[in-house]
């Protein structure tokens, strides 16, 4: 693993600006392996854009992290953040559990111009809601962190809906990069499907590289 898309676990708790603040300084130790994630929610109000701007502000945010909080994804509240991302297409990594959605699904119809990558396919082995979701929406990736992986799980995935719509990702240092990245590599799918999930596809959202 050369580089690592990062976000602060202080910010879920609720110290946000603290743990964006963390971010920001592990990405000026080490830019050349990390990219952030200004994670806010909706507990901040009418602070969240302000929060946003100031991230982006900073060398190195690339994508914007939300966690549900009460309230569901396509609820008014959020929709300064999501025409933020718009503007700037910008990724945002949502955290869903156990196939519910919690209103990413609506958001995401009606913000198409936004990539949005649901994060924990597979938690709790449920991964049709995910998919029903990515085929009406195609801005919708699928973020395999934590998946459970029950036997066949990458390979249904990438047969229904291509790997150019799946992201690798881990939850370290809660789970081990090595076992996430093991689920995959071993994987019955071509090595040209791995490395699009592993590095091409995220590359180009985070405008690591471009067509």
């Amino acid at each position: 693993v050369k580089m690592a898309a990062i976000s602060s676990g202080l910010a879920v708790g609720g110290e946000v600006q603290r743990g964006n603040d963390h971010v920001a300084e592990a990405i000026r130790r080490h830019p050349d392996r990390l990219i952030g994630y200004c994670h806010v929610g909706v507990a901040m109000g009418d602070q969240m854009v302000p929060e946003l701007k100031r991230c982006f502000a900073l060398r190195g945010f690339r994508g914007i992290k939300v966690y549900q909080q009460g309230k569901p994804y396509d609820h008014a509240l959020f929709e300064p953040v999501w025409e933020y991302a718009r503007r700037r297409k910008t990724p945002v990594l949502a955290h869903t559990w156990a196939g519910d959605l919690t209103g990413m699904d609506r958001a995401a119809a009606k913000y198409p111009d936004v990539p949005f990558l649901l994060a924990h396919v597979g938690s709790g082995t449920v991964c049709e809601s995910y998919v029903e979701a990515a085929r009406k929406c195609p801005n919708i990736y699928i973020d395999l962190t934590y998946s459970r992986e029950n036997t066949g799980m990458i390979e249904y995935l990438v047969a229904t809906l291509g790997s150019g719509r799946i992201v690798w990702g881990t939850d370290a240092p809660v789970f081990s990069m090595s076992h996430q990245l093991s689920k995959l590599l071993f994987a019955r799918i071509d090595d040209a499907d791995k490395r699009k999930i592993l590095y091409d596809t995220a590359a180009h959202l985070f405008g690591l590289i471009r067509e």
